[in-house]
Formats: C-alpha cells, sequence, structure tokens
C-alpha cells in the first residue's frame, strides 16, 4: 500500500451499492481532509446515488466528480466488471433500459438464491434477505432497488452462524456450487449502450481476468469487450503489474484508471471490502488528467 493518499479516486461504492454501507457524504468529507481532489463513485449496476451527490456536493467546493458505475457483464470468455466514468447524468433510452435490467437482476438473483437455499432444505425467504438488507442499507435504497441479493459476507455468517444451515464456509460454498442462478447482462448489450451514451468503459481490477500478465488473454478480451481502459492500480493488482498494465495500455491506445474499491470505513457497522480504503491506491496524476479530457467533470 502506498503511504499517501492519491489525488483521485475513481472506484467507490456507497450505501446505494448492494454490498456497502458508506454515506456519500463521509467520501466528500475524507476527501477534503485527504487531499483527494475528484471522485467517482461507481455502485454496482446502477446511477441511483446520482441524484443525492448533486445534492450533497456543493457543500465541498473542492472535490470535483464524475459521473460513475460499476457493470458487471457476462460474455463467452467470463464474467467480467466494468468501471464506466462519464456517464451522462440523465442516461439515455437506452442507457435507462440498460439500469432497470440491473434492476430486474437484482432481484431476480436475490430470488433465485432464496429458492436455492429452500430446495435445499434450507428456508431462506425473501423476507429474510429484507430483513438483513435492513441491517445496512437505507430504507430510501430499498425503496427504488427492491428486495435485492445481499452483501455476500453478511448472507454467508447468517446462513452458517444464526441459522446453523452448515457447519462451516466450505460446507456452505460445497452447496452453492452448480446451482442456476441468473446469467448477469450480456456485454455485448451493456458496453455498446454505456459506449453511446458517451462515456468511458474500463476493464476493473483486472490481474484475475488477465491471468495476471498473460498478454494473449489481455489481447482476447480487449477484442471481445471493446474496453477504453484498464483499472491498472488496485488493491487487488500486485504492484509489479501496475506498470506493465500501463505499457499495455500505452501501447494500445488505451486509458488507464485506478481506485481504492471502497466499499466501508472503519467506522461502518460492517467492514464491507475492509482492506479498500478510500483514496489509497498508486495511480499516477497523468492518468487522472486523460481520463478528465474525455468526461464531464462536475462541482469544478
Amino acid at each position: 500500500m502506498p503511504d499517501h493518499y492519491a489525488s483521485f479516486d475513481f472506484h467507490l461504492h456507497t450505501l446505494w451499492s448492494y454490498d456497502a454501507c458508506t454515506p456519500i457524504e463521509r467520501y466528500f468529507e475524507l476527501a477534503r481532509e485527504r487531499g483527494v481532489k475528484v471522485l467517482a463513485v461507481t455502485e454496482h449496476h446502477t446511477m441511483d446515488s446520482f441524484r443525492e451527490i448533486q445534492a450533497i456536493a456543493p457543500a465541498f467546493p473542492e472535490v470535483a466528480y464524475v459521473a460513475g458505475a460499476e457493470l458487471t457483464v457476462s460474455s463467452e470468455l467470463g464474467t467480467f466488471d466494468m468501471v464506466c466514468l462519464g456517464l451522462p447524468p440523465s442516461p439515455t433510452p437506452e442507457l435507462a433500459e440498460v439500469f432497470e435490467r440491473y434492476h430486474r437482476w437484482q432481484r431476480n438473483y436475490g430470488d433465485a438464491l432464496s429458492d436455492a437455499f429452500t430446495a435445499g432444505g434450507f428456508p431462506y425467504t425473501r423476507e429474510d434477505r429484507l430483513a438483513l438488507l435492513r441491517r445496512y442499507r437505507p430504507e430510501r435504497t430499498i425503496e427504488v432497488q427492491g428486495i435485492t441479493h445481499v452483501q455476500n459476507g453478511l448472507q454467508r455468517d447468517y446462513l452458517i452462524g444464526e441459522k446453523k444451515y452448515f457447519p462451516d464456509v466450505n460446507a456452505f460454498h460445497d452447496f452453492r456450487i452448480g446451482k442456476e442462478l441468473p446469467p448477469y447482462p450480456a456485454a455485448e448489450t451493456v458496453i455498446p449502450a454505456v459506449k453511446r451514451s458517451g462515456a468511458l468503459v474500463f476493464i476493473a481490477h483486472p490481474a484475475g481476468y488477465f491471468n495476471l500478465d498473460d498478454v494473449k488473454r489481455m489481447d482476447a478480451l480487449r477484442e471481445l469487450l471493446g474496453f477504453d481502459g484498464i483499472e491498472c492500480a488496485h488493491d487487488s493488482v500486485p504492484p509489479e503489474l501496475t506498470p506493465f498494465y500501463r505499457r499495455y495500455c500505452v501501447e494500445h491506445r488505451l486509458l488507464s484508471t485506478a481506485g481504492s474499491d471502497s466499499h466501508s470505513l472503519p467506522e461502518s457497522p460492517y467492514r464491507f471490502g475492509a482492506a479498500h480504503e478510500f483514496g489509497r491506491h498508486i495511480g499516477e496524476d497523468r492518468w487522472r488528467d486523460e481520463i478528465l479530457e474525455r468526461v464531464a467533470v462536475y462541482n469544478r
């Protein structure tokens, strides 16, 4: 981990993501304290937090922001998280349909998990999920998004520790293997819609996706997904690979981005993604500047 905070953080989740619990204003407060000049909130599958960001940001004139989201897509080569930056504040009709598809997917995925556990003899109802969601999510997020799936660790601990359905984590994971669950929306229907809206698409935390430094794999994914850039700096990216990914970006005229992927803070009631500290990454300011030349920046 670097011993200083970066000037930007382009990968953040707030309590509007199904698996996070950070209030929006805390990121702006911390940005002011830590010298983070520009940030992007990238909720899982939605832009549902954006109106609140617009309302909160004017109180922090020293902190600019970019509109974003993290969209997970399925493809013939696997499932991938894509950080999208520069999304329009009012989604195009095509993009609005993409977001509605993700809203439906989150509810359907949660229902499918409940059905799978219940069919296996471990009752886990929509009402159970709603009670878990209410432990860490404000009611307004549930009103907008419905009864979605639950943060993975909380759900696991509930089914193992509270319901006593499984003796340990291994038994829990063994049960889940092979269960029929709804696939994420297809890359070929999501990524073109995002790019037609004027936004940039980056493959997120890519070390696993790229098999670390497998250039043939990187080329195949670049061809398949058509991303505009790579998240070259992230907690899960070994620091020695960051310059390797950056060189690949330069060679192929791609942009580089970086972010903490923060989901919670030390004072949060639940420490989701505790290793991801807001503002901590080794991304370079020139990456930030290259991106900001291509996207709308607010609160400047």
